[in-house]
C-alpha cells in the first residue's frame, strides 16, 4: 500500500514510525510532517487544510489509504471529501465528529442517550453566563463548545475568576469562534482515565487504558495544555474498569451514533474520570490523543497499519490486538512559556545520541530543520520521550534520564509524569 498520513504532532510521528514497520507499507508520506518522521516518511510541505493540494497529491502518489490525524481536517470534512473520491481513509466523516467540534451536543448527545457525565448547562449569551455563575458552588468548570487545541477547558474557583474568564472567551474571543458557546459544568473530583477505541461503525476494539496530564505543573496545576505526558497501562487499576467502560460509555456511544444516524468510524477517545468506582465521560474526541498515542504505539505488537485497514473494511470483530507485557510512558517538553507565549526556533541538541535506544523512542511533535540542518523547535510541545520496561519505575526512570541528556536551553518539562499511578486503586 501507498499510504499518506496527515499530521505534523508526536501522534502522527508515532504512527509514521509503526506503519513504516508494516510489511504492507510500500511506500509511506506524511503532510506536513515534522523533522522526526523524515526519518520515517517522504514529508511533503502542504497545508493541512489545503484539501485541493492534497487531493492532487494523493492523485499524483496513487495514494491508497489516508490516514488523518490532527481533529482539524476531520472536522472539517476532509474524510468525507476523499470517501466522495473512492479513497480509502481512516477517520470519521464529518457528521460524526460533531462529538468532538462541539461540547454542546456531545454534553447533550451523553444526556438524551444516559451515558453518565458531570451535571452542566450551555449559555451563548454572555449576560445569562454571568448570572448563572453568581449562584452556584466553587469550583466549577468553564469550556468553550468549540476545538481549542486542549485549551478549552478552565478550572474556576470564584465568581470573579468566573466573569473574567467568561468575557475572554465571549466577549474578547480569545478562543476566536471556539468560546462564542461555553458549556459550564460540576466539577468532578477523581482520577482521569483515557480510553482509545477502534470503531468501524458497529464493532469496537479497546485500546489499553492510558492517563493524560494536562496542566503545565507539577502536582496538576497551572493552565491547561494539549497533555504534559501520558502514560498507559494503568498500574493498580481494577481489572473490570474496562467492562464498565465498555458497557457504560463505549457501546452506548456507539450505538446512539447510529441510532443519530452518524455511525462512527476511526478512534474513539472517551476522556473519562473514575469518581469513587463511578464513570464519567469528560469529553469525546474523534482521533488518537496526543500524547497517549505516544505509549500506546510503543507497546503495540501488531501490525498497525492493517489493524487501521480492517477497521475501514469493518473487519474489528475479526482483529485481535497484541500488546508487549511492558508499561509505556512519555514525558512531553515544551517551550518555555507554552501554553502561552514562547520563542520559536531554539536548536535542540543531542537527539541524535539517544533516538535509536530499543527501548526508548523520542517522538517529535514542533520540529524542522534549518538551513544548517539543525533541529530546531518551532511549537509549543516539541518532543515526547517515550520509554517502555516491564516495571513501571524504570520505564519513568529510564524517560527522564535520557530527557536530561536533550541539550535546549528553552525547553521545559513536568517533573513528575506518573505520580498519580499509585492513587488509582
Amino acid at each position: 500500500m501507498k499510504v499518506l498520513v496527515l499530521g505534523s504532532g508526536g501522534r502522527e510521528h508515532a504512527l509514521c514510525w509503526a506503519i513504516s514497520k508494516s510489511p504492507l507499507c510500500k511506500k509511506l508520506f506524511c503532510i506536513p510532517g515534522n523533522a522526526g518522521i523524515k526519518s520515517v516518511a517522504e514529508c511533503v510541505n502542504i497545508k493541512i487544510n489545503n484539501f485541493n493540494s492534497i487531493k492532487k497529491f494523493i492523485k499524483k502518489k496513487k495514494i491508497n489509504f489516508v490516514i488523518v490525524g490532527p481533529e482539524e481536517p476531520i472536522v472539517n470534512g476532509i474524510v468525507d471529501k476523499l470517501n466522495k473520491l473512492k479513497i480509502k481513509v481512516f477517520g470519521p466523516n464529518k457528521k460524526a465528529s460533531i462529538l468532538e467540534s462541539s461540547k454542546s451536543f456531545a454534553k447533550d448527545f451523553c444526556k438524551r442517550n444516559n451515558i453518565p457525565t458531570a451535571d452542566y448547562k450551555k449559555f451563548k449569551n454572555y449576560k445569562d453566563a454571568v448570572n448563572y455563575t453568581q449562584n452556584i458552588n466553587y469550583p466549577i468548570v468553564i469550556k468553550a463548545s468549540g476545538l481549542a487545541g486542549g485549551k478549552g477547558v478552565f478550572i474556576i474557583k470564584s465568581k470573579f475568576e468566573a466573569k473574567k474568564t467568561l468575557g475572554d472567551l465571549m466577549i474578547k474571543k480569545k478562543l476566536g469562534m471556539s468560546g462564542k458557546e461555553v458549556v459550564i459544568e460540576d466539577y468532578l473530583v477523581g482520577e482521569e482515565i483515557s480510553c482509545l477505541a477502534l470503531v468501524d461503525g458497529k464493532n469496537y476494539n479497546p485500546l489499553l487504558l492510558s492517563q493524560d496530564h494536562k496542566r503545565i505543573y507539577e502536582n496538576d496545576k497551572g493552565p491547561n495544555t494539549g497533555g504534559m505526558g501520558a502514560y498507559c497501562p494503568l498500574p493498580y487499576l481494577k481489572r473490570n474498569i474496562q467492562n464498565k467502560i465498555n458497557k457504560e460509555i463505549i457501546e452506548p456511544t456507539i450505538k446512539a451514533m447510529n441510532k443519530e444516524k452518524r455511525p462512527f468510524s476511526g478512534v474513539l477517545y472517551a476522556g473519562l474520570m473514575l469518581v469513587k468506582g463511578k464513570i464519567y465521560l469528560i469529553e469525546y474526541n474523534v482521533r488518537f490523543g496526543d500524547p497517549e498515542c505516544q505509549p500506546l504505539i510503543f507497546l503495540l505488537k501488531s501490525d498497525l497499519l492493517k489493524i487501521l485497514n480492517n477497521c475501514v473494511n469493518k473487519k474489528l470483530n475479526k482483529t485481535k490486538i497484541k500488546w508487549k507485557k511492558e508499561y509505556a510512558i512519555s514525558i512531553v517538553m515544551v517551550n518555555k512559556g507554552y501554553p502561552g507565549k514562547f520563542k520559536k526556533n531554539s536548536i535542540i541538541k543531542n537527539l541524535n545520541l539517544i533516538n535509536d535506544y530499543e527501548t526508548t523512542k523520542i517522538f517529535h511533535s514542533g520540529t524542522d530543520l534549518d538551513n544548517q540542518n539543525n533541529i530546531i523547535a518551532t511549537g509549543g510541545r516539541v518532543l515526547a520521550v517515550t520509554s517502555r520496561d516491564k516495571n513501571f519505575s524504570n520505564a519513568k526512570k529510564k524517560a527522564y534520564e535520557v530527557v536530561k541528556k536533550i541539550k535546549w536551553k528553552n525547553s521545559f518539562f513536568r517533573k513528575d509524569i506518573g505520580f498519580r499511578a499509585k492513587k488509582l486503586k
